[in-house]
């Protein structure tokens, strides 16, 4: 089994610390790949207007990860960076993220919370729920307040206020947690500390991801070309 998982553009210190959170959330014996796409989401301000230019790139690695043999691509981010566009794109697996941690939040509960960055990352979030069909269940999203960029160097700060708007979610009802904002939980935080001291379960959305992808892969999973009709980054259309 192997996976590839896509970064795009950080200084070296942070692509580090995504690197091992990346081969931390594979099972034992799957071969985990970690490659670079051209693209900066390291930046406050975050719109979908970023989102929109890097999915061609994150399309155009998954073919070449198809071609070069990988049995899945998992895209580091819960914005799920180029997931729907590369869908059309391959057959192997594409597995974003912040759909996959959604959609196990749930079978665990009725309602659940959204953490995420900040007003930016609120904005984006309002309008996947819909797309990802979830959003009748969510009690709602909530901002730490701390962008991206300051996250390691604020890290006593993050935790409190990802404990305080978790507590709040509690309290207007959620029942899991579901941490869309990777640099907080896995790379900053494990899951099951947090978890420890709110009293609800929290969500590791890349362990969840990398988990799905490889079960996808083993059990023969393909992209259903009922959903994504194959399409071409090229020209001229192509049939597949």
């Amino acid at each position: 089994m192997k996976v590839l998982g896509l970064l795009a553009e950080y200084p070296a210190p942070e692509f580090e610390r995504r690197a091992a959170a990346i081969r931390a959330a594979a099972s034992p014996g799957t071969e985990v790949v970690i490659e670079v796409v051209k693209g900066n989401v390291f930046r406050g301000g975050m719109t979908d207007l970023h989102r929109a230019l890097i999915a061609p790139v994150m399309t155009r690695a998954a073919i070449d990860a198809e071609a070069r043999g990988f049995d899945a691509v998992v895209p580091y981010g819960t914005l799920d960076l180029g997931v729907e566009e590369a869908r059309h794109a391959v057959a192997i697996p594409v597995v974003g993220p912040g759909r996959a941690a959604v959609h196990v939040a749930e079978t665990l509960c009725d309602r659940f919370a959204i953490v995420c960055y900040d007003a930016a990352h609120v904005a984006m979030f309002t309008k996947l729920v819909r797309t990802w069909r979830v959003v009748a269940d969510v009690t709602g999203i909530h901002a730490v307040g701390v962008e991206v960029t300051a996250m390691a160097e604020a890290r006593d700060h993050l935790r409190e206020r990802f404990i305080e708007e978790a507590v709040r979610a509690i309290d207007e009802g959620a029942q899991v947690i579901v941490p869309l904002g990777m640099t907080m939980v896995p790379v900053t935080f494990p899951a099951a500390d947090l978890a420890r001291e709110i009293g609800v379960p929290v969500l590791d959305p890349l362990a969840i991801a990398m988990r799905l992808a490889e079960t996808l892969a083993v059990t023969g999973v393909t992209n259903s070309r009922a959903a994504y009709p194959y399409a071409s980054l090229d020209s001229e259309p192509a049939e597949r």
